[in-house]
């Protein structure tokens, strides 16, 4: 059976369409995949000047894209209304207005083509391209027919994304069990307001990486040290990084001499941001690694690491799992921060058609 599904992302500062298109055998599995379009229009630009997303701006750049993009994304394709099964689109957790853009936009369609719209969690979507994909580069994959990824179960999985942090329990595809996820500040929004704090541009995970990385080729690496909030018995896979923050901030604070109000380590020698953003940055990764560590050895019948997310495009992230004496499977980098393709997958994965009476993420709340 082929399926064509178009689908929508908006829930944050990404305006994203994809178009899908997938084989499945008797029983109902996956078994090959081709993706047709991958559109993906950023708001970097617009959120920038405020180092962080505005909620009220990001809805106001998806009212303005989301029309030309999808008309894009069904140009590329080379096919037409008719041919599409269903519109998928996600449905939380993120911005309130913006993901009413994204789901009225895909409600509005659905009933015009009298199709299914299938309802998208997209935490859970982005865990999609490590479980079914092996690769995507989209300048070289595109419309290419590619078999889907073959996953030893049980699994682990880990979600490090902007907003989110998630370690689950994958008995198969479909079933999954939640061990541990964010109490505070997500791994990703960390990286983001550390990077603020030194005075760097939106988004500053990438910049970070790159301080890092310049501390560690010239030896700048034991100026600084932060906690890495390490488990304990009452919390062995959960996660917290407002205390991390908090510690890189009061560092900040000593080395400026700011004692109150608004800082900024803008005006920081840049030996000084490179040793901070290697110490934070080992202190975070170390943070993720502990509760890994945690679920291999409360679960040694674990086959596989599969690993998503925006964080998860860190090469440094990616080193020290790599190093893992199991299956580490993570999505391609390209499908790692938010887009449509990954909403597509999920809906492949999880054809949830009951829309607002029954929401995909209520169970996180």
């Amino acid at each position: 059976m082929q399926l064509t599904i178009l689908s929508i992302e908006s829930s944050c500062d990404e305006t994203a369409v994809s178009i899908i298109r997938a084989l499945k055998d008797n029983q109902g599995n996956i078994t090959k995949i081709n993706i047709l379009a991958h559109e993906v229009e950023s708001q970097n630009e617009s959120h920038a000047p405020f180092g962080g997303v505005v909620p009220e701006v990001a809805a106001r750049d998806h009212l303005a894209k989301i029309y030309d993009i999808t008309n894009n994304a069904l140009s590329k394709a080379g096919i037409n209304n008719s041919e599409l099964n269903a519109i998928a689109v996600t449905m939380g957790p993120g911005l309130i207005g913006a993901l009413m853009v994204g789901v009225l936009f895909a409600r509005g369609l659905a009933l015009s083509l009298q199709i299914p719209l299938i309802s998208v969690n997209h935490v859970d979507a982005h865990l999609a391209p490590a479980l079914l994909l092996k690769k995507f580069i989209p300048k070289n994959d595109l419309n290419i027919w590619q078999e889907t990824q073959q996953i030893s179960f049980p699994a682990l999985a880990l979600t490090v994304s902007g907003g989110h942090c998630h370690l689950s329990l994958l008995k198969s595809i479909q079933e999954k069990i939640i061990l541990g996820k964010s109490l505070d500040d997500a791994c990703g929004e960390a990286f983001d307001k550390v990077a603020k704090l030194l005075g760097l541009n939106y988004p500053g995970g990438p910049f970070i990486e790159v301080l890092a990385k310049q501390a560690e080729l010239n030896g700048n690496t034991n100026e600084f040290s932060f906690p890495s909030k390490p488990s304990n018995k009452e919390n062995r896979y959960h996660f917290s990084y407002s205390g991390l923050k908090t510690a890189v901030m009061e560092v900040i604070r000593k080395e400026t001499g700011i004692k109150k109000g608004k800082i900024t380590g803008k005006d920081l020698p840049i030996e000084k941001k490179q040793s901070i953003a290697f110490a934070f940055q080992q202190a975070a990764l170390k943070q993720l690694f502990d509760r890994v560590e945690n679920a291999l050895k409360d679960n040694p019948e674990i086959q596989t690491i599969l690993i998503a997310g925006g964080v998860a495009q860190n090469l440094k992230f990616r080193e020290i799992f790599s190093n893992i004496n199991k299956q580490v499977i993570f999505a391609p980098p390209s499908l790692c921060s938010d887009n449509a393709t990954m909403i597509g997958l999920q809906a492949l994965l999880n054809s949830n058609q009951n829309g607002f009476i029954d929401h995909p993420y209520a169970k996180y709340f």
